[in-house]
């Protein structure tokens, strides 16, 4: 997603991409693209088309529409902390082994 960073988000009606078209309008679904997109997981779900599907264009290339996408997004400022949930160890208690 570093090529995207920092995109503001286009649509088809607001056109924020520095492509001479319409990135959205092209490749059917908004995002945030730049010139236009390495990777879009709001493009047309199933289509093989180059660049016309549900690509991420690094992993799988953009021949290809991945069947199942997912996006997480946390607050700014978190740190890349995880918020509201703790780490558990497999055991309730650690144990130490003591050499003999």
């Amino acid at each position: 997603m570093t090529y995207h960073q920092g995109r503001p988000f286009s649509t088809v009606d607001v056109d924020n991409d520095i492509a001479l078209g319409n990135c959205a309008l092209t490749h059917r679904g908004a995002w945030w693209y730049k010139n236009c997109h390495l990777a879009n997981l709001n493009g047309k779900w199933g289509d093989k088309r180059h660049s016309m599907g549900v690509n991420w264009e690094p992993w799988k290339g953009h021949l290809v529409s991945l069947d199942f996408t997912e996006m997480k997004i946390r607050p700014v400022g978190t740190g890349g902390r995880i918020l509201a949930r703790k780490r558990r160890s497999v055991t309730a208690k650690s144990r130490t082994v003591q050499a003999k």
